[in-house]
């Protein structure tokens, strides 16, 4: 049933849960199982990660959450890092557990000095272990999902908690489509960089209407 899995969208496995009870079950130990398998690329255990979202009210976004949305075989693109979102009043106990962990900061940008306005970021932390990358973005508001709604395009819009996995835009996401978020252009969103970011999920196969 795992290999049947591995080329199904998270659609297709919501309706899979619907059929039964040991379906629901099936469902959730695969998505468990894949979630842990990405964490365990960045952590010794990937309960780790885990654990550091359930303490520290955090959530998986980017291009991490989009993969995990889509089919494991079918998608041939994999993320560069991963970038974890936290609220300011659990952002330093974060960074306190992956540094823990073997990370170091490489960069730490406040919300002053980023090309981004408008997008409820209040800092970005960059730590590395020499072979990995953790971005850390911190909200300016008190919940972690924020940024989340302030990105570039509805294709990255979605985020995986200790939980729960979010997609806003399912009928979008799952047809590999995406919308550009026009608020981005009218409260000063540096063009160069949001085509380049078009330009990367272009492709990885998707196509903006």
């Amino acid at each position: 049933m795992e290999h049947v899995m591995d080329y199904c969208d998270a659609a297709d496995l919501q309706q899979f849960v619907a059929t039964s009870r040991l379906g629901a079950v099936q469902v959730r130990e695969y998505l468990q199982k894949r979630i842990c398998a990405v964490a365990g690329e960045y952590f010794h255990d990937g309960e780790i990660l885990m654990d550091i979202l359930h303490t520290c009210d955090a959530v998986i976004s980017g291009s991490t959450a989009l993969h995990t949305l889509l089919p494991k075989l079918d998608t041939p693109w994999t993320p560069a890092d991963l970038d974890i979102y936290v609220p300011q009043s659990t952002s330093t106990q974060l960074l306190n557990r992956i540094m823990a962990e073997g990370y170091s900061i490489v960069t730490d940008e406040q919300q002053l000095q980023m090309r981004y306005t408008h997008s409820h970021m209040h800092r970005v932390v960059v730590l590395s272990n020499g072979e990995r990358n953790i971005d850390i973005v911190v909200s300016v508001t008190s919940v972690a999902l924020s940024p989340i709604f302030h990105f570039h395009s509805t294709a990255v819009m979605n985020f995986v908690s200790a939980d729960t996995i979010y997609c806003s835009y399912p009928r979008l996401t799952f047809r590999h489509l995406s919308l550009v978020n026009a608020s981005v252009l009218y409260y000063g969103g540096h063009m160069d960089d949001i085509v380049d970011t078009m330009r990367k999920y272009m492709g990885r196969g998707f196509e903006y209407v």
